[in-house]
């Protein structure tokens, strides 16, 4: 004979060590076969009123889960429908949860979904949200939740809406800075085939960040999706930094072998691409009969050494 209290305290270390597979009365009484039915069912309802577990119905199954201290407390403080709610969008994470969805699982009727809503959101549990993909359905989550960039949109969208300026001026300043650091600011001249301080994606965000160009914090990710626009548009080509063993650059992102190189627009074009013969030292006097001539360049060499 088990007492209450330690039936309790069994019953929720079970659900702990079930995890998101929750726990049913048959698999908690198929190895604790000492427990009685009754006793375990009157020790599950006390746990679900004090707020230590929760209750999902599957397959016609009910599946209790155990919830973390830090949510104990908030859902111990709800009863009857408002838990079973409120547990329901908890478990949606930062995705939300549509109230039509939220109907199907708890098989409750839809005026008791409005009410508990209702309650739950003027007591500052749950919020109500809209997303980018389903602009017409209000989705709602826990109060203190990010929502997630799937439903956000992340930053290019403000209020549900593609901020498309907000876009096009951080593409810009992209381009701008990886033309800065692709071509010497003399237009007649050119970096050689050993440069290798082309920016990366991390390097690109410092410089947006620090500039203060936006306000809106931005990731590395973010940052990639706007050059890889430019790489689509023909603006900016992608390659695999050469490092060398030496090369200590703040700007290089440590994480990524990949850099970002402007375009030179070719109607604008002044110097001799990338051509070693652009930057040849002894380009005066190579003849195909000289000391130095094409055929034997060792410049030509390392440069098609790709």
């Amino acid at each position: 004979m088990v007492d209450s209290k330690s039936l309790e305290d069994l019953f929720y270390d079970e659900c702990s060590k079930a995890g998101n597979n929750g726990l049913t009365t048959t698999d908690f009484l198929s190895v604790h076969k000492e427990c009685d039915p009754k006793d375990t069912a009157l020790a599950m309802n006390a746990l679900l009123t004090k707020g230590y577990i929760e209750v999902f119905q599957v397959r016609g199954e009910l599946i209790y889960k155990a919830l973390k201290k830090e949510d104990v407390g908030k859902a111990g403080a709800l009863h009857g429908e408002e838990q079973v709610v409120y547990n329901t969008i908890r478990s949606s994470g930062n995705e939300g949860i549509w109230t039509k969805h939220l109907k199907s699982k708890t098989n409750l009727h839809e005026a008791v979904i409005k009410r508990c809503l209702r309650a739950l959101e003027q007591k500052a549990l749950v919020k109500a949200i809209k997303s980018v993909k389903h602009p017409t359905r209000k989705l709602y989550m826990l109060m203190e939740l990010t929502p997630s960039v799937e439903v956000t949109g992340g930053p290019w969208f403000t209020d549900q809406e593609l901020d498309v300026d907000f876009v096009e001026q951080l593409t810009h300043q992209c381009y701008k800075y990886i033309l800065m650091k692709s071509f010497p600011r003399d237009p007649s001249c050119i970096f050689t085939s050993s440069h290798n301080a082309y920016p990366s994606a991390a390097a690109v965000r410092k410089y947006i960040m620090e500039k203060r160009i936006s306000q809106v914090e931005l990731s590395v990710d973010d940052i990639t999706m706007l050059l890889d626009v430019l790489i689509y548009d023909g603006k900016v080509e992608r390659f695999i930094a050469q490092v060398d063993e030496d090369w200590d650059d703040e700007d290089m992102d440590t994480e990524s072998d990949w850099v970002y190189k402007a375009v030179r627009d070719k109607k604008a074009e002044s110097a001799w691409q990338d051509c070693p013969c652009g930057v040849c030292p002894v380009a005066d006097f190579c003849t195909e009969s000289g000391p130095v001539n094409p055929a034997g360049c060792t410049y030509y060499s390392k440069w098609l050494d790709f």
